[in-house]
Formats: C-alpha cells, structure tokens, sequence
C-alpha cells in the first residue's frame, strides 16, 4: 500500500516530505545544479519500504527512532570515485549499511544519480525472522559491531529485484511471499561469512561539529551570529568548526549558510502559494526574507548554484502547469 509519493525541487522540501520517517532530517545539496528527487514512502505489512531518488549530491543527518532496525540499499552501484559515506565513512564496495543497532542517528553522503532503498522493520519482528530463517551468530555479531555490509553477486542483483519489484507495485497487495523471501535475502546477506564488513567507531570532533552546525543553520535561518557566539552556542571549537565544515560539505561555515538560506529562497520561487501565504511578491522580498541583502550578490550566487536566475525559477513557477521536477 503506497503511503506516500512525491517530487522535489529543493532540499526543504525533502525535509518537509520526511516527516513521518525521520523528524528532525537536516539535508544539504553539495553540488551544482537543480535538485530533481522523489521520496516514496511504502507499507509492506509488518515493514516499512522508503525509496529515495536523486540527481544531486546531498548529505542527510538526522535522529534514528529508537526501536526499528533501518537497513539502507543502494539500488545501483555509486562510481568508484565518489562513493557513499555513512557515518563519514566511504563504502568500498556495492552493498548495504545503516543497520546498526547501536546507532542513534545517522549522516550519509549520497552522489548525484542515487536510487536508495530502506528497509524498516521492527527489532523484534526481526529477530523473529532471524529465528524462523535459521540465521546464526555471524548476523547478531554483525548487527552489533558493523554499519556496512559488503553485498555479493547473484545476491546483490537478486535482493535489488526484489526492493524495485515491490516498490513499483506499491499500489497492490502485498504477497506474504514476496516479503519473507525478501527478508530471507536480507539475512543470507547477513549470514554470508564470504563478504566483507566494515566497523564504526566514535565521529571525530570536526566531524561531529560539522553535522551540529548543518543542523544548526536548519533551524535557525535568519539567525546571524559570529563564529564566536557559534562555538559557545554549540560547545564547538572554531577550528573544529571551520575545519569539519571544509572536509565534510568542502565549504566554511559563512558559505554553508548561505547554501542553505539559497536553497530555501529556491524552495519559495519554485511556490508562489507559499509566498502569497507568507505575503511575499518578487524575487527581492523573498531574497530579504532570507538575509540577502545584496541583490546582485545575490543572484550571482543564486545562478551559480542551479544554473538559472531567480526571476528565471519565479517565471517558470508561474507559468501555465508550474515546474515539473521530473517527468
């Protein structure tokens, strides 16, 4: 049964969408260009399925809901030379991650051209299975103490099927079959003693600094404080500030301001319904409403990162249909 499926344009908006799976979500686009993406939210029974497509780079942060165990499979394989992170960690081969039980939360860097497929079920109706599929030790062991899980053929490709088949019947009921040999591939992957894993530690500070000050800037748009008032605010050093900002999103922390106030002018130029709720008209109210206060800077910067003007996104916005972010 489909639950939810939608398009996006900016990373607010995926904010927005995520709500009923991940609450508190922070996400950031790190490459150039217009953000096209859909978020499909899909109840299979006793599991969720969530299918996340995207044509730009973004990292996502966010809390991890305490009692489901969340298995995150990337549908086709990232290039070598830009892999996914999770938990700043690069994976070094196609295969799936995020299943931890220790985890509280989570940051994933995913390329431009991502199709990601989670899987989310409840801990004890995972054991159960865990139980009823005959799966040993080596799965409980890997649950605990990895984040990453190497996937090998024919099982990569097989388990792949099975995740697109059901999220493109979405709108039909749900064999019974289909989701246990679906949940009897996640467990032989599991129980595979051939493939690699890779562990996770505790995030460096730079790294932690960098994820607090994202979220930060989230919430806290139109607030301007020095580097000074943020490392007080967040119990941060300046340096781990400046430098995790620089090795984790490749900008400072001025710049990954900014990005995010752009992204949220982009969001309100691609809906004029919102910008009449909030009574704004032109693209210089709107602009204002976010701190820019250079006009030209402004739409500088604005071309730079979606390849377009503001008043250009406005137009298209207005016109007969809207914008269309993907076909």
């Amino acid at each position: 049964m489909k639950v939810l499926d939608a398009r996006f344009q900016s990373c607010a908006d995926l904010q927005s969408l995520s709500q009923p799976v991940s609450p508190n979500l922070s996400a950031l686009q790190l490459s150039e260009g217009p953000l096209e993406g859909r978020l499909r939210i899909i109840s299979c029974g006793f599991f969720r399925l969530n299918q996340l497509e995207i044509n730009q780079t973004l990292f996502l942060s966010g809390t991890r809901r305490p009692r489901p165990c969340t298995i995150a499979i990337p549908l086709s394989d990232p290039p070598a030379t830009d892999p996914i992170r999770a938990q700043g960690v690069c994976m070094p081969w196609p295969g799936m991650m995020g299943y931890n039980d220790q985890l509280h939360d989570f940051d994933l860097r995913l390329p431009a051209g991502t199709s990601l497929a989670t899987v989310t079920i409840s801990r004890d109706h995972l054991l159960e299975r865990h139980s009823q599929h005959g799966a040993g030790q080596l799965t409980l062991d890997r649950w605990r103490d990895t984040n990453q899980l190497e996937l090998h053929e024919p099982l990569r490709s097989e388990l792949r099927a099975r995740l697109r088949h059901l999220i493109e019947q979405h709108d039909q009921a749900t064999d019974p079959r289909e989701v246990d040999e679906l949940i009897g591939c996640l467990l032989g992957a599991f129980e595979d003693v051939e493939v690699d894993s890779m562990t996770f530690g505790q995030r460096e500070a730079r790294h932690e600094a960098a994820i607090e000050l994202l979220h930060w800037f989230s919430c806290h748009s139109d607030q301007n404080l020095t580097m000074d008032e943020l490392s007080a605010v967040l119990y941060q050093s300046r340096t781990s500030l400046f430098k995790g900002c620089q090795e984790h999103f490749g900008q400072t922390p001025q710049n990954l301001q900014r990005s995010i106030r752009l992204d949220l002018v982009r969001q309100l130029l691609l809906d004029p319904n919102r910008c009449d709720g909030i009574h704004l008209q032109g693209v210089g109210a709107i602009a204002a409403h976010l701190g820019f206060t250079s006009r030209s800077h402004f739409a500088r910067r604005y071309r730079k990162q979606y390849g377009e003007l503001p008043q250009e996104t406005l137009q298209r916005s207005k016109a007969p249909g809207g914008s269309d972010p993907l076909p």
